[in-house]
């Protein structure tokens, strides 16, 4: 079977391109790596302020309940749970036309 030049230019890739993208993936990589160290650096130096915060809180309440007999709240810093998406999680819900037409919404491609 006979094919033209051409369509053999399509597949053709050179290698300055592909030791170009290596080094551009090695490169994102580096970052990504260091961004994982930073996060985890960042992540331990805000616990560690977060529970010295709530200790020095909870050591001004009871200061002030020993000299002046007055009980106060105790303001507590606390790490809020973070649950990231799952890639293929539907991220929205589609109700259908029809209960959006009672619900009044727009219906959009009719």
């Amino acid at each position: 079977m006979w094919l033209p030049d051409k369509a053999f230019e399509f597949f053709h890739i050179s290698k300055q391109t592909v030791d170009s993208l290596r080094e551009d993936l090695a490169a994102v990589r580096a970052e990504r790596d260091t961004l994982k160290i930073q996060l985890a650096t960042s992540t331990n130096h805000f616990d560690w302020l977060r529970i010295r915060i709530n200790t020095l809180e909870a050591e001004r309440a009871q200061l002030i309940e020993k000299a002046y007999g007055i009980r106060i709240p105790v303001p507590e810093i606390v790490r809020p749970n973070v649950n990231p998406l799952e890639l293929n999680a539907d991220l929205f819900n589609d109700i259908g036309d029809d209960a959006a037409k009672k619900l009044g919404l727009p219906v959009y491609g009719n």
